[in-house]
């Protein structure tokens, strides 16, 4: 048992409480503090509702949405550490989150509230306009140990309280996470710094498989399937480079299922391998030449990941692939511009 405060399986201790409290309580509380005056960001749409009530309940299920969808991430202190130095380069946001939703918890807090409460987790999804929804989460539980706020607390709020959110629109950069001066720079370079360190390698993956607890709760109670945790720690090289799969999860995003591939594959495609619903067991390739069945960006010069599409196993491994000098895996399938990729039937697995 690991005498740390926040070890890896912490996340699920965090993550299933809030996302029960998106199920049964925030509604409540939130139209609550609507009432009071307190100001909540919302989209055009649930702006627009006439009740109060009813745009609580959409903020709680959109919430709710993004943390039952999303891919949990974990940074350990040193871990923490790098994040808090890596260089920012300014780009679009979409571009830079390891998968369209997730839940980060860092270890060491990236910033202390006026209170002394630390920031502990954040979570992000797809916004209405194809953007970023940000949403952080202060720690009740240091606060209650620090003596900031009273045990019962815990029974009103869970381990975590819903401290703020953010709007980030499509082709993106936050002032907050270049700007030091800024108050809620912590919590920006905290959670920019810690997509960055995974982006390019800084820290490497350990995934933490949930425990048959877990699981059993996560089903029994919140009635969804507990994903492993990817846990981070800092890698031995440094990093240079994206890891395939993140790239395999930012591309893919919600259509990808936890499977592992039942044979062998060669060493160098392994990393891209990927389970997609409705397709089954892929990998993601980049299709050769690279221009075949290439889609636009909004906004901004094109990436080599923006070419890349899942395809059947079978078909990679009988067409013939290569891995490029960039380090992606290529294949030579056929395209059809209005069908996608084509292959045999029989090359599906599932």
């Amino acid at each position: 048992m690991s005498t740390r405060e926040y070890p890896p399986e912490s996340t699920y201790d965090l993550w299933m409480p809030t996302l029960d409290f998106t199920r049964s309580n925030a509604a409540v509380q939130w139209a609550y503090l609507m009432n009071q005056g307190v100001h909540f960001l919302m989209p055009p749409t649930v702006a627009a509702l006439p009740r109060v009530e009813d745009r609580a309940a959409a903020l709680a299920a959109a919430e709710r949405e993004r943390l039952e969808t999303g891919d949990l991430y974990y940074l350990d202190s040193a871990a923490c550490a790098v994040a808090g130095a890596v260089e920012l380069q300014r780009q679009a946001v979409e571009e830079l989150v390891p998968s369209p939703s997730g839940f980060l918890v860092w270890e060491e807090p990236p910033m202390l509230l006026h209170s002394g409460m630390p920031i502990r987790a954040a979570s992000w999804g797809v916004a209405h306009d194809g953007g970023t929804w940000v949403s952080w989460w202060s720690d009740v539980q240091a606060a209650v140990r620090m003596g900031l706020a009273a045990r019962a607390a815990l029974q009103v709020a869970g381990p975590l309280q819903f401290h703020q959110e953010v709007h980030l629109p499509p082709q993106s950069w936050p002032t907050q996470a270049s700007d030091p001066r800024d108050p809620e720079h912590g919590m920006f370079r905290g959670l920019f710094g810690a997509w960055a360190a995974i982006d390019t390698g800084a820290v490497e993956e350990d995934a933490v498989p949930a425990l048959p607890r877990v699981r059993k709760t996560a089903r029994r109670q919140l009635q969804v399937e507990a994903p492993p945790v990817r846990s981070f720690t800092p890698s031995a090289s440094g990093g240079a480079t994206t890891s395939p799969q993140t790239i395999v999860r930012r591309t893919l995003g919600g259509l990808l299922l936890e499977r592992p591939y039942p044979g062998e594959l060669p060493a160098e495609l392994a990393p891209w391998h990927c389970y997609v619903q409705d397709s089954g067991h892929c990998l993601l390739v980049v299709l050769d030449p690279v221009e075949t069945g290439h889609k636009e960006t909004a906004g901004g010069p094109a990436r080599i990941e923006d070419f890349c599409v899942p395809v059947p196993v079978k078909a990679v491994l009988r067409a013939g692939w290569r891995i490029g000098e960039d380090g992606y895996a290529r294949a030579d399938v056929r395209y059809d511009p209005a069908l996608g990729v084509i292959t045999d039937p029989e090359d599906d697995e599932f």
